[in-house]
């Protein structure tokens, strides 16, 4: 049996909720990934484990989370799905996808999503979560505390991962983190004033509402981004 019968299925899943909607800041990889840090915890990730690089069949990342990512590893036979001690990453749909996402989580929380069959009736399919530093993954639940043994929209599997009470300590930490380094270079960097520093956070919020700031602030030049930044913000609407 080909695995390919099997890819087709869940890329219809997803074209059915809305993954491939154009502009909606969902970007999926096949089998390769093109952002940096993927490639590099990647990189001896083959689960043969001999040391080379191994990739999912699917690698779904976003805009609205760039530390999120939902990875889909698909086997054809559901004898297979998963082995008795899910230490067959080569064979086993749910093997596979836990390997990958125990690589991935050392920087990215991780919906780790495995599904086995052929045709549309026979299809078995398990999701986890892998909170980022955690040590082991869970079995993807919803808020009733049933398991979750179905495809999901992004927006569904993305609330579930925050309703996790790990991905949300992790989130308050790199909150704080991020608070502390925010001040820092504000402070003693940009030389902003405790008074003015307010403003500049929240015309900075702003501005990034504004899809076109959001998706080209970064190839700005610095002698351009206070105009860009400034321009943006007032052209969003007062509420």
């Amino acid at each position: 049996m080909t695995e390919r019968k099997t890819e087709n299925l869940v890329r219809d899943a997803l074209r059915n909720l809305g993954y491939y909607t154009p502009n909606n800041g969902i970007t999926i990889e096949e089998q390769k990934s093109e952002i940096a840090r993927i490639k590099d915890l990647l990189s001896k990730a083959s689960k043969n484990q001999k040391g080379n690089s191994g990739l999912p069949e699917f690698i779904i990342s976003n805009l609205k989370d760039p530390n999120f990512l939902i990875i889909f590893e698909c086997k054809a036979d559901v004898k297979k799905h998963q082995s008795r001690e899910r230490d067959n990453p080569v064979d086993c749909a749910v093997d596979g996808v836990l390997h990958y996402a125990k690589h991935l989580s050392k920087q990215y929380t991780v919906l780790a999503v495995a599904v086995s069959g052929t045709t549309q009736s026979s299809l078995k399919i398990s999701n986890f979560i892998h909170p980022a530093g955690a040590e082991q993954p869970k079995d993807l639940a919803n808020e009733r505390g049933s398991l979750v043994e179905t495809i999901l929209p992004f927006e569904d599997y993305y609330r579930l991962a925050c309703f996790d009470p790990d991905v949300a300590k992790k989130r308050h930490a790199d909150l704080l983190d991020f608070s502390r380094e925010l001040h820092e270079l504000i402070w003693t960097k940009a030389k902003i004033s405790e008074e003015d520093k307010p403003l500049l956070v929240s015309g900075t919020l702003i501005a990034l509402m504004n899809t076109t700031f959001m998706n080209t602030f970064s190839s700005t030049t610095a002698e351009d981004l206070q105009g860009v930044w400034l321009g943006t913000k007032k052209e969003m609407p007062s509420h």
